[in-house]
């Protein structure tokens, strides 16, 4: 058998690694591994994909051993719900009990409530897939992040013409992962001369028309939508359809998950939409990314936005206790700083002063097949955040 097919098989295992919020007994010498991300509500779906890109990329990275300088890796995962309170709690307990690396949310708002108590606590917390640019900085050593920003995510954007006086309508989420995008649209775009309107949508809304009415009438030249919400996010987006706010203004947004591509194909089709992604199936292709793929394959799992994001968190978790037996967080801190390989979606790196993951990113659109609409890859842009 040759030595991919041996790690593929490996890998395949390590699906079943962790159920949520279960963690087998524990030796002394046990490396803990906590993880806390949405494993129920809105952002379950990004929490799964996270936490199956996680387990896959321990086995991966560790060789099929699930040791660490020859201790036992005991990877615990915990709900927040995307709560804040309730992951502030569950980080407490994790420091509690002598975990020292903690990984994971989906949540922007968590993460910018964790991040300080990484700090606090002197523990090596690695953030994602969460996006906003605040999460991590140089004034905060112990926080990196294993995904991109809001910044990165609209990066693929910097070509986009006509853009000088030109109206931007910013349709997003009255939340942390809002805020950030609105950030982003902003420091990319408005140097160029765009001018923009603001319609920030409480998460909780059922009743988008009033909110889709304002941002038909406001008879912009493009309107970039970031909702995070994937329970909601297809009636946001027929009803934005449905009045009219695609007639004149060019859609732009994020590709979300696998669940929303048939809707995003349907109600985008000959709006001429501008779709960036962090990831999909299929967008990398390095040798990481064809083993990940002949593991899910067998094993029957589909990858989604966020997989790569789990996968690239082991693959740091490795890089920072690889060597450093007694578990020093500032060794962990400066093995991490610099460091780069090929993962999943490619090259990787992190900046050694920000923490900010460069990485590539995406700009895709949608292909209707017989079985529905699946992603296609327009455009690699390489080193994003360099």
């Amino acid at each position: 058998m040759s030595k991919r097919s041996l790690l593929a098989t490996a890998a395949v295992a390590a699906l079943a690694i962790v159920a949520p919020s279960m963690a087998p007994a524990q030796a002394a010498s046990d490396i803990k591994i906590g993880v806390i991300t949405s494993t129920s509500g809105a952002l379950k779906s990004y929490g799964d994909a996270y936490v199956d890109g996680l387990n896959w990329g321990l086995k991966y990275y560790t060789g099929g051993k699930m040791t660490i300088n020859g201790q036992k890796l005991v990877v615990t995962v915990k709900d927040d719900a995307a709560d804040p309170a309730s992951a502030t709690a569950t980080f407490k307990d994790m420091v509690g009990n002598g975990t020292k690396v903690i990984v994971g949310t989906a949540s922007s708002g968590v993460a910018l409530t964790l991040a300080p108590l990484a700090q606090q606590n002197k523990v090596l917390y690695i953030s994602g897939p969460a996006k906003n640019d605040a999460v991590t900085s140089s004034e905060n050593k112990y926080v990196f992040r294993s995904g991109n920003s809001s910044t990165q995510d609209l990066a693929p954007l910097a070509g986009i013409k006509p853009i000088s006086g030109r109206k931007v309508v910013l349709f997003v989420e009255d939340n942390a992962f809002g805020a950030g995008n609105i950030y982003a649209a902003k420091a990319l775009m408005g140097p160029k001369g765009a001018t923009f309107q603001e319609i920030k949508v409480p998460t909780s809304t059922s009743d988008f028309t009033p909110f889709a009415k304002q941002a038909a009438d406001a008879k912009g030249t493009y309107i970039f939508i970031a909702w995070s919400n994937a329970l909601t996010a297809g009636a946001m987006l027929t009803s934005l359809k449905q009045q009219g706010a695609f007639l004149k203004q060019r859609p732009i947004t994020g590709l979300a998950g696998a669940a929303t591509y048939n809707i995003y194909g349907t109600l985008f089709e000959g709006t001429n939409a501008i779709m960036t992604n962090s990831y999909f199936g299929g967008a990398g292709k390095s040798k990481a990314a064809g083993d990940l793929a002949t593991s899910f394959t067998a094993a029957k799992k589909a990858q989604d936005l966020f997989t790569c994001t789990g996968a690239d968190a082991a693959k740091m978790i490795v890089q920072a206790l690889t060597g450093n037996e007694s578990l020093d967080v500032d060794v962990a801190i400066s093995k991490l700083e610099g460091y780069s390989w090929v993962g999943v979606k490619g090259l990787m790196k992190v900046d050694p002063t920000s923490h900010l993951l460069i990485q590539p990113m995406f700009l895709v659109s949608l292909k209707k097949t017989a079985a529905g609409y699946v992603p296609q890859l327009d455009k690699t842009i390489a080193n994003v955040g360099a």
